[in-house]
């Protein structure tokens, strides 16, 4: 297996977290991160130093990290197959799942994600509400490969299967190999569990593990100190902006920032500008939502940076004293590289990303910036949809938010759910305006219960992110962590060796 795509998926993937890509190597099928200068290489069958090391191995390498191939267990092939989340069905697995043992490094991964299918749907075969992204068995680098068992390493998740005659066992997931030599953390999946706050693993491995003997590095806190979860939320706004009145008066009330993402080729009545104004009067954040509802912006790159910078210009023409929005929705929630490059163009600086059916490069475990756009773009995934119809098939509840919302706050990272306003066309399955708000009132009150949550919009925690992005940081030959340029906000952290501490207190270097 050679992709291309690989090493910039994954490099981001550490600069989201780090603040710094450590040095790293590819090999047939996968990449190895050195964390600190006395690693072993990537040829090397005496592995030592303390690494992270991602997809199928080549064999010279298994008995360093404490694995071997067993022939013997069941293919994974096809076992990642999920259907439609339709009918009576509240939602749909795949047969394929991965299982958690209890580990400290697992420590921010959630309840609900301890076993956690490859592949889960909400609604049709587009959301999956409690926020993490598909595994794939297809020899992809999205893919997990089973066959690998441990002889010597400590498993951390294996692979399973659900089958009539019970789970099988099909191979490790993530191991833990440690020595007087080495401490080496792998994963079967090239790509590790980037789209999801599974990848807290990985930061715990880099910041904190064996912090008396080993090397380690800094790890960015994703939410301001000393916050403990940030929550956001929006309505994606493609018809009837004005029906969302009742909603909008609400969360006024209770002083939460109330986000609208906009297609700006609506016709807008005086209703429709009035509640716009008055959400972002109130603190909230008007979004681009496209100009004309197109998948990926348009069918070519120059269709989507022109429709994208037709959505700029609306905005501009009706608030000419506000600048236009550097922040965006894509329609259909399609991000192919090419139009998140358009975006860039157009002067988008973010944009919400993320839902299981499509581009898994952008569905991210933690925000910040994403491959293939030249560093210039910062992302946060939001796949929470709140809808009437998987409300009914789920009981009436709100327990598949409230677990999306948990897998946020014990991974300390942004929370971001989203609904729509109603139109004579389409209500989402809400079967009124009532049964809505009390949906909405239900998940706030139940996320109010947590300490430390923050309620912020969509714009203040770009911004915050944004900032985040930028800040570079290493560590010096004497062990002492160095920022590369003064940050440009006083809330943004950093753990390292189990502390956390405030980024502005650390020496320029």
């Amino acid at each position: 297996m050679h992709d291309p795509r690989l090493p910039p998926i994954v490099q981001t993937a550490f600069l989201r977290s780090l603040g710094l890509i450590p040095r790293n190597e590819s090999f047939p099928g996968g990449m190895i991160f050195f964390i600190g200068e006395n690693s072993f290489r990537a040829g090397e069958s005496a592995l030592r130093g303390k690494a992270v090391v991602l997809g199928p191995p080549p064999p010279a390498m298994l008995p360093g990290l404490g694995i071997r191939k067993d022939r013997g267990l069941p293919l994974l092939e096809g076992s990642d197959a999920c259907a439609p989340a339709q009918g009576e069905r509240p939602y749909t697995e795949s047969p394929a799942f991965l299982a958690y043992a209890e580990h400290e490094l697992a420590a921010g991964v959630s309840s609900s994600l301890r076993r956690r299918p490859f592949t889960r749907f909400d609604y049709s075969d587009e959301w999956n509400n409690l926020g993490f992204g598909r595994v794939r068995a297809d020899g992809s680098i999205w893919a997990a490969h089973g066959g690998f068992v441990t002889e010597g390493a400590a498993q951390l998740a294996g692979i399973f299967t659900r089958t009539p005659a019970g789970d099988q066992y099909c191979g490790a997931y993530l191991t833990l190999f440690d020595s007087p030599e080495a401490s080496l953390l792998w994963c079967s999946r090239p790509v590790g569990p980037l789209d999801s706050t599974e990848w807290t693993v990985i930061e715990r491995f880099v910041c904190d593990w064996r912090a008396e003997d080993m090397p380690c590095l800094p790890c960015l806190r994703q939410i301001p100190a000393p916050c403990r979860c940030l929550v956001t939320m929006r309505l994606d706004c493609d018809e009837d902006v004005a029906s969302a009145r009742d909603l909008f008066e609400w969360y006024r009330k209770e002083g939460i920032p109330f986000s609208l993402a906009v297609k700006s080729s609506l016709e807008l009545g005086a209703s429709d500008l009035a509640l716009l104004e008055a959400a972002r009067a109130a603190g909230g954040t008007l979004l681009s939502h496209s100009h004309a509802h197109q998948p990926d912006w348009g069918a070519t790159p120059e269709e989507a940076q022109k429709d994208a910078q037709t959505s700029r210009n609306r905005f501009a023409g009706l608030w000419p004293s506000f600048p236009p929005p550097d922040l965006a929705v894509s329609p259909f929630h399609t991000n192919p590289p090419y139009a998140v490059q358009a975006m860039a163009r157009a002067g988008f600086t973010g944009f919400v990303s993320g839902i299981i059916h499509n581009d898994p490069e952008y569905l991210l475990g933690r925000a910040g910036t994403v491959p293939f756009a030249g560093g210039r773009m910062v992302s946060i995934s939001q796949q929470s949809m709140l809808h009437g119809d998987c409300r009914r098939r789920q009981g009436e509840g709100m327990e598949v938010h409230i677990a999306a919302f948990e897998a946020q706050y014990v991974a300390r990272g942004i929370f971001g759910y989203l609904d729509h306003p109603f139109s004579e066309r389409y209500q989402y399955d809400w079967e009124s305006r009532q049964q809505r708000l009390q949906a909405h009132q239900r998940l706030v009150a139940a996320m109010r219960r947590y300490q430390g949550v923050w309620f912020w919009s969509q714009q203040q925690c770009f911004d915050f992110v944004r900032a985040r992005a930028a800040v570079r940081l290493r560590v010096t030959p004497g062990g002492r962590v160095a920022v590369l340029a003064v940050p440009e906000r006083r809330d943004i952290a950093y753990r390292y060796k189990g502390q956390e501490y405030a980024l502005s207190e650390v020496e320029p270097g």
